[in-house]
């Protein structure tokens, strides 16, 4: 960082400089509005790649390298405000990026990044650099993902797992919708992860049950609404036990994680339906109704001829799950979220459906032509994006008046929350003001997101770096965050 892009002396309270930081912080509330209450309940969450580079990637045929699973994350979430689309568009437009970014290149130690900076209200192209070429993006992925999900089940849209009872057989069916964020328990609604419980759908099923004098019922799961294989055959399977993915079915309990909730490091489950339909099970027999018989695992795919809805529980809408995926990088929630919006787009909700439903979601609003998408959560190195159309869809957000205006709101925020709460932390003008999704493979860093420079105009960024040695992972991360800071601080004039 140059002297001249050095952030204000904090003693010097009546500097000019101060004050324009004053109002820029001012203007900034319109884009933090939305996660002000994640900072405040302290998100303490991680990318399992961006925690630690060094973990071997799903495809990468290196030795594996020794490092920590992933950390439970931990989320509540109140009543958050609908972040504004954008800020004023009074303030100066930088000309001088481009002096300002090629002097934190000429400084690092790492070459070959792609990256594209553009004004967030007019679209302006402020800095390009390799920007049409595709390349492999990590969790960034997940931005296509949620600003799919946004415009194509909308933000206000909810999960529901319901009970549905067939009276010629007196078979009680578990329906599964979708939500893999439920309890084991009572339903919360100021959590999103818990959102519904299991509990409360037993006992509420329970209590329409008894209502027709009926104590005794067969029980069976319907997870037909997903369709296809439930794991990528470019997953690897060692990344359960790890915490890092699971199968995906339509129906889990806090993502399929196992073990103590109190454990800093968890796995998750191989069979995450079943253990959700277990659950319920036990819940329902607590409840005093007899379960005569659970249906052989064949026929729990199937849903009843007949069936009559009992009792339902909803998840938190589409936007909280959005932006609980996004802040925790969950790679369960984003795959989820892309069977999700193949539903959405008239498809069957499967792994393979997904990417192409995201891209088709996006496609009629934004440019997406170099994209590759295989899945929708990032894991697999053969996904695809450049900086251009990463910025596209991000643009596009900061102007946008539907579901899709909350998005970059819902990325984590530097120094804050998530996967960005222990970087910028020393750079005030970046700390607290940094809205980005990371994205990290063994070979691979990426940042992409909005940040309003010195003198209150909202850039859009995407930065990104591939086939990076494995020694350099850090370096190159460093000049990311780097030039993030640098547009930060700068007025740039």
């Amino acid at each position: 960082m140059n002297d001249t892009d050095a952030p204000p002396n904090p003693s010097d309270s009546g500097s000019p400089r101060r004050e324009r930081r004053r109002s820029r912080r001012k203007r900034g509330g319109a884009i933090t509005a939305g996660v002000v209450v994640l900072a405040l309940v302290a998100y303490v969450a991680v990318d399992a790649y961006d925690l630690v580079p060094g973990l071997p990637g799903v495809l990468t045929t290196d030795p594996q390298v020794e490092v920590q699973t992933v950390p439970t994350p931990q989320a509540h979430a109140g009543q958050v405000p609908a972040p504004a689309s954008a800020v004023d568009d009074s303030a100066p437009v930088p000309t001088r990026i481009p002096k300002t970014i090629d002097a934190v290149l000429k400084e690092s130690k790492v070459t070959g990044f792609g990256l594209e900076v553009r004004d967030g209200i007019s679209d302006d192209v402020l800095y390009a650099k390799d920007e049409t070429k595709p390349r492999t993006p990590a969790s960034v992925t997940k931005v296509l993902t949620a600003a799919a999900a946004l415009s194509a089940i909308g933000g206000q849209t909810r999960l529901a797992t319901t009970t549905d009872f067939d009276a010629d057989t007196h078979t009680l069916t578990l329906t599964a919708g979708g939500d893999v964020l439920l309890s084991a328990g009572d339903s919360d609604p100021g959590s999103v992860n818990g959102h519904a419980g299991l509990r409360t759908l037993a006992e509420d099923t329970a209590a329409a049950l008894k209502d027709q004098n009926i104590t005794e019922v067969a029980l069976n799961l319907d997870t037909s609404r997903y369709v296809g294989e439930d794991f990528d055959s470019g997953w690897s399977r060692s990344d359960i036990a790890k915490g890092v993915i699971t199968p995906i079915q339509p129906i889990m309990v806090d993502t399929a994680y196992i073990g103590s909730t109190n454990a800093e490091w968890r796995g998750r489950s191989e069979h995450p339906a079943k253990d959700a339909f277990s659950i319920f099970e036990e819940e329902l027999k607590k409840t005093g109704i007899t379960v005569t018989a659970e249906a052989d695992e064949s026929e729990t795919e199937t849903p009843s001829e007949n069936p009559m809805e009992l009792a339902r529980v909803e998840s938190a809408t589409i936007s909280e799950i959005v932006e609980y995926a996004l802040v925790h990088s969950d790679n369960v929630v984003a795959e989820v979220l892309g069977n999700e919006v193949a539903i959405a787009q008239g498809r069957d909700g499967s792994l393979e459906n997904g990417p192409k439903a995201v891209l088709e979601a996006l496609g009629d609003s934004v440019d997406l032509g170099r994209t590759h998408l295989v899945d929708t959560s990032g894991l697999s190195y053969d996904n695809r994006i450049a900086p251009h159309d990463l910025t596209t869809v991000l643009q596009a957000s900061v102007v946008a008046n539907d579901s899709l205006a909350g998005l970059v709101s819902y990325f984590p925020v530097g120094g804050l929350t998530g996967t960005l709460h222990d970087r910028f932390l020393d750079e005030k003008n970046a700390s607290g003001v940094v809205h980005a999704k990371t994205g990290t493979l063994s070979t691979v860093t990426s940042l992409a997101g909005g940040v309003l420079d010195a003198e209150g105009r909202y850039l859009v960024f995407s930065i990104q770096i591939d086939d990076v040695d494995k020694d350099k992972i850090l370096e190159a991360r460093k000049t990311v965050d780097d030039i993030v800071t640098a547009l930060a601080n700068c007025g740039c004039r």
